[in-house]
């Protein structure tokens, strides 16, 4: 997603990972800043202002089309960007300790992993592939040095 949102737009990334950004205040010819009694009144925005609501909309949008409808559930009653992200991110990858949980054991099912009889080639590497795929997802990626020993 980061990537995908970056390549986008680094503003839109900026939003979803930091928060909205504030919409700048409206001035008058003078400098003097106008209060809007209405502040969802698109015709009163200035240029500035609407560019600011839309990378703040488009960070919520790429959100919303990035997941499934069980997923929306969860996030569609927080108001930014950022406050759907984390929901998301707690989802999906937990919290600190529940993630160090996971790499340790994934960490220590590579090191006892071995040769189960009757699997094939495939099927052997394949399991292994996913434990070195999940712990890269998780930022632990390790060095196959003699994968000989494992087999």
């Amino acid at each position: 997603m980061e990537t995908y949102t970056m390549s986008y737009d680094i503003k839109v990334w900026h939003v979803i990972n930091k928060g909205n950004f504030l919409i700048p205040p409206k001035k008058d010819k003078d400098s003097e800043i106008i209060v809007s009694s209405d502040p969802l009144d698109l015709d009163e925005y200035t240029e500035e202002q609407a560019v600011v609501i839309q990378v703040n909309a488009k960070a919520k949008y790429l959100q919303y089309n990035a997941i499934s409808g069980e997923e929306h559930e969860k996030i569609s009653s927080y108001e930014t960007a950022k406050e759907m992200w984390d929901k998301l991110e707690v989802t999906y990858e937990g919290t600190y300790k529940v993630k160090e949980t996971r790499i340790n054991l994934l960490v220590r099912e590579y090191e006892l992993f071995q040769k189960k009889d009757g699997k094939s080639v495939e099927e052997i590497f394949s399991r292994f592939r996913k434990i070195l795929g999940d712990l890269k997802s998780f930022g632990r990626p390790l060095k196959v040095e003699n994968m000989s020993e494992k087999f």
